[in-house]
């Protein structure tokens, strides 16, 4: 099968490689996301565009919380975790997103967490929860506030005519399945979907057009 190479990188990181069946590429969907969408879209003024995927309530990034802390300056460590968690999106300064890791990086640090750390304190949480679909940028996605993922929906029914529904529950299910990459710094919030992950019909058509 043959390979497309698509590079997603970060501006204060090494530019990471990635590698898709092309029959996986021609289901490839990508939005850009920038201030001026949030705030025409959305109604909402970021003043930290990477921090946006850290608003939400999702439990994703809470077993790694001391591990974060060394993106805060100084003076902001050592306080209570939901400090922590609530301070990241005011330093983080990007974000990458892949199926084997997600990492993000501030002035102070860089973090990793991998697919293997995630998995393992599945099993150690949710012994009885299959693992082997854990979709890490998907898992991030849903840690975004709702102002970023209702401008991501309407980007993916404005450009690319996917009928996003308004229901939440399923909005997020569409979101934690279909999200395979996300790269973000200070200019956009790149948001890459595969489809072949999405529901589709008896005839193989997708459902969501």
């Amino acid at each position: 099968m043959g390979l497309r190479h698509i590079e997603i990188g970060a501006p204060y990181s090494r530019i990471r490689q990635i590698y898709f069946p092309i029959s996986r590429c021609i289901a490839m969907i990508c939005i850009d996301i920038r201030e001026r969408d949030l705030r025409e879209l959305a109604r909402t003024e970021v003043e930290n565009l990477p921090g946006s995927l850290f608003t939400g309530t999702s439990p994703l990034l809470r077993p790694f919380i001391k591990n974060l802390e060394g993106l805060l300056p100084a003076e902001n460590r050592g306080k209570v975790d939901s400090y922590i968690l609530s301070a990241l999106h005011s330093y983080i300064d990007w974000v990458h997103a892949d199926e084997s890791l997600i990492a993000m990086g501030s002035a102070e640090s860089e973090v990793e967490i991998s697919r293997e750390e995630l998995v393992e304190l599945m099993k150690e949480r949710y012994p009885t929860t299959s693992h082997q679909h854990l979709n890490l940028p998907g898992l991030l996605f849903l840690q975004s506030g709702p102002a970023l993922q209702a401008t991501s929906a309407i980007l993916l029914r404005r450009d690319h005519h996917l009928n996003i529904p308004d229901g939440r529950r399923t909005r997020r299910y569409i979101f934690h399945m279909g999200v395979t990459a996300i790269d973000a710094d200070k200019e956009r919030i790149a948001v890459f979907f595969d489809m072949e992950r999405l529901p589709k019909r008896a005839d193989g058509t997708w459902v969501l057009f």
